[in-house]
């Protein structure tokens, strides 16, 4: 019995489970490199594909900053003529606003050298931007409202009104005189209310809190 054991220890009764496995391991081997070859091949299409976006991308791009620098000339000479429309636009805005309250003084102190002097005498004159005050001395009341009354008639006086009505020290070339305070408005761009800026102003501040 222990001769026949031994003999069957020193022989393959199964040789075809080597052979089997040897075939299992040379299959596998060889579906890893096939997946390497083709994980290869899928690296190779990708990365030559994204060389061709890469490639494409770049003459695009290339074409464009042709397009670009051709503009570039006729974008700047635009850019140019706008900005100088825009400054003399704002010049022109501004001389508007700032020849309106010369126009309303020359055309007052015109109508004042068409006064005579024996009824009103001009003594004092405050001019604004939309408000002029004269400090005058006038024969009597009747004469200083038909005067009150010519110099509302200018173009661009919206209101007018009488105020310091007293009698007056002697004054050369009137008997009797009383000395009067003229107010004119003018028109002009509408102002804002000081409440509304400072309403503004407080609603900023609150914002930046």
């Amino acid at each position: 019995m222990t001769a026949v054991r031994g003999v069957a220890r020193g022989f393959n009764l199964l040789p075809h489970r080597q052979r089997d496995a040897r075939c299992a391991r040379r299959r596998r081997q060889l579906e890893w490199m096939g997946a390497a070859l083709c994980g290869c091949v899928a690296v190779a299409v990708l990365a030559g594909w994204q060389a061709f976006e890469r490639t494409r991308l770049d003459r695009q791009r290339a074409a464009l900053e042709q397009q670009l620098a051709a503009l570039a000339l006729p974008l700047a000479e635009h850019a140019r003529l706008a900005g100088e429309a825009s400054s003399e636009r704002k010049r022109n805005e501004r001389a508007e606003v700032l020849a309106g309250p010369l126009a309303h003084l020359l055309d007052l102190l015109d109508a004042l050298s068409r006064e005579s002097s024996d009824a009103i005498v001009v003594r004092q004159l405050r001019h604004r931007e939309r408000e002029t005050e004269l400090l005058a001395a006038s024969t009597d009341h009747a004469a200083s409202a038909a005067w009150l009354n010519r110099l509302a008639a200018l173009r661009g006086v919206h209101d007018a009104d009488l105020s310091n009505l007293h009698r007056a020290a002697n004054v050369a070339g009137l008997s009797s005189a009383i000395d009067i305070t003229a107010h004119l408005k003018w028109d002009g761009p509408p102002e804002k209310p000081k409440g509304a800026l400072s309403a503004q102003s407080n609603t900023r501040t609150r914002g930046k809190k």
